[in-house]
C-alpha cells in the first residue's frame, strides 16, 4: 500500500512539472523560446533519467540536483515576474526525501526553499513575492513530511513481514520441537520399562527358578524344606505378578489427563485394596494447580511408593498425603511397616523403585527425601513448585 502511494505521488508530481513546463512554452513565445526550450528539455530529460542512471551513486545524485537547481535558477532569473518555475522544484523534493535519509533529506530541501525565497525576493515585487513564499515553502515541506510518512509506513510493513516470518519459522521450530521433545519422553519412558522389567520383574523372575529348582531337590530328601521353598517361590511369584501388573498399568493411558489426579489416585488406591488388601488413607489439602505433564508424574511417582509399600513394607496401612501451599506442591506416602536402612541399599533390584521416582522427581525440578529405619516403617516425601496455575478441575 505505502509503494503504491510513492509510485502515485511520484506520477502526480512528475505531471505538474510537465505542466508547468508546457504553461512556461505557452506563455512566453518571444525570440528567447529557443532557450526555455532548451532549459526545459535539459530539464525534463534529467527528471525522467534520475530513477535510472542518478540514483545509484550518491556525489551524481548531489551533481543532479545541482543541474537541475542551475536550470530553476536561471529560468527564474529570465522571468522574474513569474513563478512557474517553483513549481519545477516540487518533483525534486519527492526524489530527494525518497533517496536520502530523513534528516538529510529534510536539510536538502531547506536549501531549495532558501534558494526559491531568494529568488521570489530578488523577482517579484515584496508584495507578490512574500505570499509565493510561504505558499511554496508549505507546499514542499508538507510534501517532504508526507514522503517521510510513505517510508515509515513501508519500513513499518516490511519489519512487520519479516516478523511475521520470524515468528512463522519459530512457530515451525517449536512444533519440532515438540515434536522431538514428544519422542525423547516417550523413549525415555521406554528405557525406564525395559529397567524396570530387567531390573525387577527379570531377576524376580530368575529367582522363581532358582527356588523351584531347590525345592525339587528337596521334595524327596527334606519335604519340610521343600515345603518352605514352595511357600518362598509363592510369595516370589505374587511379588512378580504385582511388578508386572504395575508395569501393564504404567503402559496404559494414564487416567489422570482423563480424571484428574486427585480421582486418578483415588481409583488406584480402590484398585490397590482390591488386589492386594493395602487400605490407603487419602488426605488432600489446597487448591490443585498442576499442569499435566506434573499431574502425571505425581500420579506415577505416588503410584510407585504405593507399589513399593506393597512389595517390600509388610503392611496393609498407609497414608498419602497430597499438599498444595501456593505454587508448591506437596507429596508424601507414609507406611508403618517394616522399613529399610537406606544406605545400605546395594543392588539394581533394590534400587529400581526409588531410582524410577528419583528421576521423575529431578524432571520436575523438585526435591525427594526417603527417611525410614528398620521396624519404624518409611515416609517418602517430594516437593516440587508448580509452573502453572489452574485452579481445583472440580476436585476435592
Amino acid at each position: 500500500m505505502a509503494r503504491r502511494t510513492l509510485i502515485i505521488t511520484y506520477l502526480t508530481t512528475y505531471l505538474l512539472a510537465v505542466g508547468s513546463v508546457i504553461r512556461y512554452l505557452v506563455h512566453f513565445r518571444d525570440d528567447r523560446s529557443w532557450s526555455f526550450t532548451l532549459l526545459l528539455g535539459v530539464y525534463l530529460v534529467l527528471l525522467f533519467s534520475e530513477p535510472i542512471f542518478f540514483r545509484r551513486h550518491r556525489p551524481l545524485t548531489y551533481i543532479y540536483l545541482v543541474f537541475q537547481m542551475a536550470i530553476i535558477s536561471m529560468l527564474a532569473t529570465m522571468e522574474p515576474n513569474v513563478d512557474y518555475w517553483a513549481a519545477l522544484a516540487i518533483p525534486l523534493v519527492v526524489q530527494i526525501m525518497h533517496y536520502f535519509p530523513q534528516r538529510t533529506g529534510f536539510i536538502i530541501v531547506g536549501i531549495i526553499t532558501v534558494i526559491m525565497a531568494i529568488l521570489m525576493i530578488i523577482g517579484p515585487s515584496p508584495e507578490v513575492g512574500l505570499p509565493l513564499i510561504l505558499i511554496y515553502t508549505v507546499i514542499y515541506f508538507l510534501l517532504a513530511s508526507f514522503i517521510a510518512l510513505i517510508q515509515e509506513a513501508e519500513a513499518a510493513s516490511e519489519e512487520s513481514q519479516k516478523q511475521q516470518a520470524e515468528l512463522q519459522n519459530a512457530h515451525r521450530q517449536l512444533q519440532s520441537y515438540t515434536t522431538q521433545a514428544g519422542e525423547l519422553a516417550v523413549l525415555d519412558e521406554r528405557n525406564r520399562m525395559a529397567r524396570n522389567l530387567h531390573d525387577s520383574v527379570t531377576q524376580t523372575i530368575f529367582s522363581m527358578r532358582l527356588t523351584a529348582e531347590a525345592a525339587n531337590m528337596l521334595l524327596d530328601q527334606n519335604p519340610a524344606k521343600a515345603r518352605a521353598e514352595l511357600d518362598k517361590l509363592q510369595l516370589l511369584a505374587k511379588s512378580a505378578l504385582a511388578e508386572i501388573r504395575s508395569l501393564v498399568f504404567e503402559l496404559r493411558p494414564t487416567a489422570v489427563t482423563e480424571l484428574g489426579l486427585v480421582p486418578a489416585l483415588r481409583h488406584h488406591l480402590m484398585t490397590l485394596e482390591r488386589e492386594h488388601g493395602l487400605i490407603v488413607d487419602l488426605q488432600v489439602s489446597g487448591e490443585l494447580h498442576l499442569r499435566d505433564v506434573e499431574a502425571r508424574q505425581l500420579f506415577r511417582i505416588s503410584q510407585e511408593a504405593l507399589n513399593n509399600v506393597v512389595k517390600y513394607a509388610q503392611t496393609d496401612t498407609a497414608c498419602l498425603i497430597l499438599s498444595f501451599e501456593g505454587n508448591r506442591v506437596f507429596l508424601q506416602v507414609e507406611d508403618q511397616g517394616i522399613g529399610f536402612e537406606p544406605a545400605k541399599l546395594t543392588t539394581a533390584r533394590d534400587h529400581i523403585g526409588l531410582t524410577s521416582m528419583k528421576e521423575r522427581v529431578e524432571a520436575m525440578g523438585g526435591v525427594l527425601t526417603i527417611d525410614s529405619h528398620p521396624g519404624q516403617g518409611t515416609r517418602v516425601t517430594v516437593e516440587v513448585t508448580s509452573t502453572e496455575k489452574e485452579g481445583n478441575d472440580g476436585q476435592d
